[in-house]
C-alpha cells in the first residue's frame, strides 16, 4: 500500500497548524500536578481526629531542583485545575508535534528515494 506523499504531508501540516494554534493560545498554564489530600487539622475534637481528614487541594512543582507543594484554597481550585489541565493539553500536543514531525521526516526521505536519478557508471564514463 503506498499513500499519496503530497496528500498525507498536507494533512499533516494541517494537523500541526492546529495544534501550534491551541498551543500559541495566551491563556495561562499551571506546570506541576494537582491532587486532592486527606489531612487531619490537628483539633483533637474534630472528626478528622478518627475518621479520614478535610479534603485539601494540593499543587505539587518543582522549584530551583526541589520538589514543593503549595495548598490550593477552595475558591481557587477551580481556576487552578483548568490552567493545570491546558498545561497537560500543552504537553499532549508536544508529543503529538513531535510524532509529526518523525512522521514528516520519513516522508520526504522517502521522496529523495523515489526521485533519485541513477548515472549509468561503465567503461565509457569519465571518472575524476
Amino acid at each position: 500500500m503506498r499513500l499519496s506523499t503530497p496528500k498525507t504531508l498536507r494533512a499533516l501540516q494541517k494537523r500541526r497548524r492546529a495544534l501550534l494554534r491551541e498551543m500559541l493560545r495566551p491563556d495561562p498554564l499551571i506546570v506541576g500536578t494537582v491532587c486532592e489530600v486527606l489531612r487531619r487539622c490537628g483539633t483533637p475534637t474534630c472528626h478528622c481526629a478518627k475518621s479520614p481528614g478535610h479534603r485539601q487541594t494540593l499543587l505539587l512543582y518543582g522549584e530551583g531542583g526541589w520538589r514543593t507543594s503549595r495548598f490550593i484554597r477552595s475558591q481557587d481550585v477551580a481556576q487552578v485545575r483548568r490552567a493545570w489541565q491546558r498545561y497537560r493539553r500543552f504537553r499532549e500536543a508536544l508529543r503529538e508535534l513531535r510524532t509529526l514531525n518523525t512522521r514528516e521526516l520519513q516522508l520526504l526521505r522517502v521522496q529523495i528515494t523515489l526521485r533519485q536519478v541513477q548515472f549509468p557508471v561503465g567503461e565509457n564514463s569519465e571518472e575524476p
